[in-house]
């Protein structure tokens, strides 16, 4: 954790985890999650935010991992 925070990429890709799980807090707590809405037919809110939550987290680090590693 020390050397993610080490470096400004490092430090960009922590803010980015933070702020989606903000932004997710946020969501369960409006209520956002409750709501009976299906998407295309057949995706339910809560499994379209869980698929966007894990997307975003994925992305993060598939970027940080392969241009910012400091341990190449």
């Amino acid at each position: 954790m020390r050397e993610i925070a080490g470096h400004w990429p490092g430090r960009i890709f922590l803010l980015v985890l933070l702020l989606s799980v903000i932004v997710m807090s946020v969501l369960v707590v409006s209520g956002a999650t409750e709501s009976p809405v299906l998407l295309f037919g057949w995706m339910t809110m809560p499994l379209v935010l869980g698929v966007v939550f894990v997307l975003i987290w994925l992305v993060a680090y598939l970027i940080y991992f392969f241009n910012f590693w400091p341990y190449r």
